[in-house]
């Protein structure tokens, strides 16, 4: 008994070391993973990557990436500034969309806010300005 205590406790204590060693997520970081997800149109990872009065957005905005080829290229995403308990955070680079075969469409990242909300001890998108 004393010794399946000890045992318990040693693991214990190394899942908490190693919650402590693990990379901790930024905000820029959640909005960028956010980004990569809507263009796969993964609804399942959009889900996770977003709180929770965003998810229904977060399915229709990977609706319209089911039907075309898309990339991000010079994804890079910082903050800038807070809105109340959210984090504002923007991001450079371009969204290249190709739709069946057609020459492919560049739209420029930059210009838009994204909000980034701390929830379930993780960082969401929840919403864009």
């Amino acid at each position: 008994m004393r010794r399946s205590r000890s045992f318990f406790l040693l693991l214990l204590l190394l899942a908490l070391a190693l919650a402590a060693c693990a990379e901790s997520v930024s905000a820029p970081d959640a909005i960028e993973s956010y980004l990569k997800a809507k263009i796969a149109a993964d609804e399942g990872k959009l889900a996770s990557l977003s709180c929770a009065a965003w998810e229904a957005q977060a399915a229709l905005e990977a609706a319209p990436f089911r039907s075309v080829k898309a990339q991000l290229d010079g994804l890079a995403c910082r903050e800038n500034g807070q809105d109340g308990n959210a984090t504002l955070v923007t991001c450079e680079g371009t969204l290249v969309i190709t739709y069946r075969g057609e020459a492919p469409r560049q739209q420029s990242l930059t210009g838009t806010t994204y909000r980034a909300v701390k929830e379930d001890d993780a960082w969401k998108m929840c919403g864009q300005q």
